[in-house]
């Protein structure tokens, strides 16, 4: 139940306004880009269908809040008074075309831009999963080189994080195997219906018809949208439904509506394993460093699924507890592992060392990317990642599209240690979305978004769950667009790297304009050859 609140947007307008006065008073004109109701001449032309006319007939609108009140659960060592946040919730129907049933309530926070005189058109993030959190990762956001030109708008998609009604499942946290885990699943299904939560009413055409009402409730002529992951697919069909205000788009790690991404799953990950041990084969030194790297993975995990291997590690609250790793498990390992560009590099010292039977590195990398320890959660579980709306989307979008026999004949021609590994929680997907219960998805929402706001696309070389090929898939339909690769890369690498960071700041500052993206000429994968 939403707290007593004031109405925020009054305060907001007066901010904005103050800002940009003082914007037009000490800089010089920005680079002028067309609004997005330009005709269809102009740069911002788009080819999406219009939104079914009874889908806008309601009234979202703001509510202010305390930040600390609203992020009490984050247990932040933040001074946000001192640093200038403010809080709120975006209220609007759950379902549009019944503008008089129920509402959701968007929590989100507004981040001021360092600078004294900050760009008038602020950046909305759009997080992953589906089903993340943006508010959980505030303090990152707040330490943001973004922040020096640029206010970062933070908001809880529908049903994930502090945002109302919640769809965290308690209950699939707490399980602990698969049969555990679909009873779970059911149970989570039983208390959102006991709640009236329609869970038909949480997927991305309903996220980007929230995004639309956030822009325009916060009085912004312009904003630019970054997306990470499940976000760049939020932010796509934002284009697609209603780009109405969006200056340019960042597309971190793109996941475009149109693949099939459970039939991909096991594969794209089996190829990013398979191209970073190549990648270490055809580096000289690592070559050297770690001969046969490739044919040496693979025995072990032969070896390993004969006789797992037991290590030590210590936990977030300095506790050691005893692992066991078979071979199954250290594939599903390396496949997590390389989401985190930081990690990627020690993998081929972890296969050498675990083929000699040391366990330090693999110690370290289950240490550093938290492998097994879950998260620390409130009564309420952990809310950073909302089990029934990553569901609700994906049951909804992907699996009425993808099948387990295709599943199987694209990973058919791995080698049989990575395609027997990763296709297990292919193969749990799709036995758990029956329990939910969603609706598929229209030819529309599957649809490859074509549109021409100016549009980055960044992508990681080892990404294993939305492969480069995916960002140029997307860069199809987006006729305004530059897409980069970073050498090395894992999965969201905007801030990877300081090259990255310059691309989309050089981007962000003249989106008409192609950035200047050379120092990736210099930029190559990096193995590490002992721990830091």
């Amino acid at each position: 139940m939403l707290h007593a609140v004031t109405r925020l947007r009054p305060l907001l307008l007066v901010l904005i306004l103050a800002l940009t006065l003082a914007a037009c008073a000490d800089e010089p004109e920005p680079v002028s880009v067309a609004p997005t109701s330009a005709p269809a001449t102009s740069i911002y032309a788009s080819t999406a269908t219009p939104l079914p006319e009874d889908l806008a007939d309601y009234a979202a609108y703001l509510e202010e809040t305390d930040c600390t009140e609203l992020l009490g659960l984050l247990d932040l060592e933040l001074e946000l008074d001192e640093l200038g946040v403010s809080c709120g919730y975006l209220i609007a129907p759950e379902e549009r075309s019944d503008p008089e049933g129920a509402e959701v309530a968007l929590a989100l926070a507004l981040i001021p831009s360092r600078s004294a005189t900050p760009r008038p058109d602020p950046i909305i993030y759009l997080d992953g999963g589906p089903g993340g959190s943006a508010l959980f990762g505030i303090a990152d956001w707040i330490d943001s080189p973004l922040r020096d030109e640029y206010e970062i708008i933070l908001f809880d998609q529908r049903g994930t994080g502090l945002s109302w009604p919640s769809l965290n499942c308690i209950e699939m946290e707490e399980a602990e195997d698969d049969e555990a885990t679909f009873a779970a699943a059911e149970a989570c299904r039983d208390r959102l219906a006991d709640e009236d939560v329609n869970l038909n009413a949480y997927h991305s055409m309903a996220n980007a018809a929230d995004v639309a009402d956030l822009i325009a409730q916060l009085g912004y002529d312009e904003v630019n949208l970054l997306g990470i992951s499940y976000g760049t697919r939020l932010a796509m069909t934002v284009l697609r439904d209603n780009f109405a205000g969006v200056r340019s788009v960042i597309l971190d790690s793109p996941y475009p509506p149109n693949v099939n991404a459970y039939n991909e799953q096991a594969l794209n990950a089996g190829l990013a394993i398979q191209a970073t041990l190549r990648g270490c084969a055809s580096d000289p030194e690592c070559a050297d460093a770690f001969p046969d790297l490739e044919e040496r993975f693979y025995s072990l995990v032969d070896l390993l699924d004969e006789e797992p291997i037991l290590f030590e590690v210590e936990d977030e609250d300095g506790e050691l507890l005893e692992v066991e790793v078979s071979g199954a498990d250290l594939v599903s390992h390396i496949s997590d592992w390389l989401y985190i560009t930081d990690l990627i590099s020690y993998i081929p010292l972890m296969i050498d060392e675990l083929d000699r039977s040391e366990t330090a590195v693999l110690s370290f990398l289950y240490e550093e990317s938290g492998t097994g320890f879950g998260r620390q959660g409130a009564a309420e579980g952990d809310l950073s990642d909302s089990e029934a709306m990553f569901y609700a989307v994906e049951c909804r979008e992907e699996a009425p599209f993808s099948t387990m026999n295709q599943a199987r004949a694209q990973a058919a021609d791995m080698p049989p240690q990575l395609g027997e590994a990763l296709l297990g929680s292919v193969e749990n997907f799709f036995e758990l979305c029956p329990i939910w219960d969603v609706a598929s998805a229209t030819v529309r929402e599957r649809a490859p978004v074509a549109s021409a706001v100016p549009t980055l696309i960044l992508a990681g070389e080892y990404d294993p769950v939305t492969p480069p090929r995916w960002g140029l898939l997307a860069a199809e339909g987006l006729s305004n667009s530059y897409f980069y690769v970073l050498p090395g890369g894992g999965h969201a690498v905007i801030d990877a790297s300081d090259c990255m960071m310059s691309i989309s700041k050089a981007f962000l500052d003249t989106p008409t304009r192609e950035p200047d993206a050379s120092c990736l000429d210099d930029l190559t994968p990096f193995f590490a050859y002992e721990l830091p």
